[in-house]
């Protein structure tokens, strides 16, 4: 081995080992995980979220309205998987865990009774 490779081996892992250290640099084989983030239904009548850290979704009604808050989770090719529904109304939310894995969608709506979801928001994707 010559000078010149032993110093450029010496760097390289000198790179690694600093930004391993710094958490630059993740090694792992496991996807990332990611939270949808929150959505809001047509009008801000209920909003909803799914949370990658506790692998809940939930579900808030945020306005007196007389509608409920639905949180749906859909398959990549559009298929409804799960839902929550909230009619709280008064700050706290509704949540289940379903088990999900790979990329989802999740739309925000608000339903009245048992009726049809309307004031849907857009759906969005996230990595599960």
């Amino acid at each position: 081995m010559t000078l010149r490779t032993r110093i450029h081996r010496t760097a390289v892992v000198g790179t690694l080992s600093l930004a391993v250290a710094a958490g630059g640099l993740t090694l792992s084989a496991a996807p990332a995980s990611a939270s949808s983030g929150w959505w809001s239904s047509k009008g801000g009548g209920a909003k909803g979220f799914y949370n990658h850290i506790d692998q809940r979704v939930t579900a808030c009604d945020v306005k007196s309205d007389g509608y409920r808050a639905r949180v749906q989770i859909f398959s990549m090719d559009d298929r409804l998987l799960h839902s929550v529904t909230d009619s709280y109304n008064d700050g706290r939310c509704t949540w289940k865990a379903p088990a999900l894995w790979s990329k989802r969608k999740i739309r925000v709506c608000v339903v009245k009774g048992n009726g049809r979801p309307v004031k849907c928001g857009a759906k969005h994707e996230f990595a599960v």
